[in-house]
């Protein structure tokens, strides 16, 4: 299960600590506008060594486009692209070829395949979302091509026990990276940043949670039955290594599920359904913004062998462009579908 997505569809592969990393996107058409720079953006934003409240490992993630790109338009190929690993130190992980790091992936790998790379937790670790970030920034092509008022934005909403209020709508990925924290809500970001930098100097690290929302989605988009929009999007979500939950709607959504159901199905004072729905209404994108909390455990790298290697003490600014892109791989891969069939009486 090294590929994700049916008809837009996206493999990765590679190891932590190995030559490189990267990704094969197969199902992308024809003609669309893609250039290196526009990947290259994405995966700055994914980047490790950006700021204080990240890891300190210094890498490039400078990308090759290898196939599937001519004259800064796709062919209708497979796009292949790599990011070559060149600052790991391997020598850090020495002890855990024969030690299993409570809460990380060691001991099941271990005792189901027999054999694995201790090296950053090798195909584990999360430097493997750097090949969903460029399979998200191929995606978020097509999506831009064929669907351009789509619109996928995610943000830190909660980082331990701070939680920032709902943005307006229209929130773009620039005002989200105005502050390292990626949380748009400038006096909460302050708090949040002192209390990560707290818990990197004390070797603990802090879990929460990241929204997104897309606006704009095709009214329709998705199925009925299988392959509902909702299921789709928390699978995609759910195979982040850290995610621990997803959570449709508001914040207050847990608030609003003691409401009898006469309150809780209200419709807006326009007549468009309520947003406890998520935008989502039988597996179907209902024409309201599609609102998701995807829920991040804290990293299980802690204590001493945090202080001593290199390592996110909260995981969260970083993996905010990692659920954009599975978002939008997911939406990618239902327009392909959406649009090979009929759809309409």
């Amino acid at each position: 299960m090294n590929s994700f997505g049916e008809l837009f569809r996206v493999t990765t592969f590679g190891e932590s600590h190995g030559p490189a990393m990267g990704a094969v996107i197969d199902g992308c058409p024809a003609g669309v506008p893609l250039t290196k720079a526009f990947v290259q953006r994405a995966l700055d934003r994914r980047r490790p060594g950006q700021s204080a409240v990240t890891t300190a490992r210094q890498e490039a993630d400078q990308v090759e486009l290898l196939s599937g790109v001519y004259e800064d338009k796709t062919l209708g190929t497979p796009i292949a692209a790599i990011v070559r690993n060149t600052d790991a130190r391997s020598q850090d992980y020495a002890k855990l070829a024969k030690e299993d790091r409570p809460g990380h992936a060691d001991r099941v790998w271990r005792e189901r395949f027999h054999h694995r790379d201790p090296r950053g937790g090798g195909r584990t670790s999360g430097r493997e979302t750097l090949c969903r970030v460029i399979g998200g920034a191929v995606a978020d092509a097509l999506l831009a091509n064929e669907t351009p008022k789509l619109n996928v934005v995610a943000w830190v909403s909660q980082v331990g026990p701070f939680v920032a209020p709902l943005p307006a709508a229209g929130l773009t990925r620039a005002q989200v990276d105005a502050h390292p924290t990626r949380c748009p809500d400038v006096a909460l970001a302050a708090e949040i940043e002192a209390r990560i930098l707290e818990a990197k100097a004390a070797g603990d690290s802090l879990g929460g949670a990241i929204t997104v929302r897309i606006e704009g989605a095709p009214l329709g988009l998705g199925e009925p039955v299988f392959g509902k929009l909702k299921s789709r999007l928390a699978d995609a979500f759910a195979g982040v290594g850290a995610v621990t939950g997803v959570v449709w709607g508001p914040a207050d959504l847990e608030h609003r599920l003691r409401l009898p159901g006469t309150q809780f199905h209200a419709t807006n004072a326009d007549g468009t359904p309520s947003d406890v729905y998520g935008g989502i209404q039988g597996g179907l994108a209902n024409g309201e913004p599609v609102l998701a909390r995807v829920l991040f455990k804290p990293p299980a790298t802690l204590t001493d062998h945090a202080k001593a290697g290199r390592h996110d003490p909260c995981i969260l600014p970083r993996a905010v462009p990692v659920i954009e892109a599975m978002a939008s791989m997911v939406f990618a891969d239902l327009l392909l579908s959406f649009l090979a069939r009929p759809h309409r009486a």
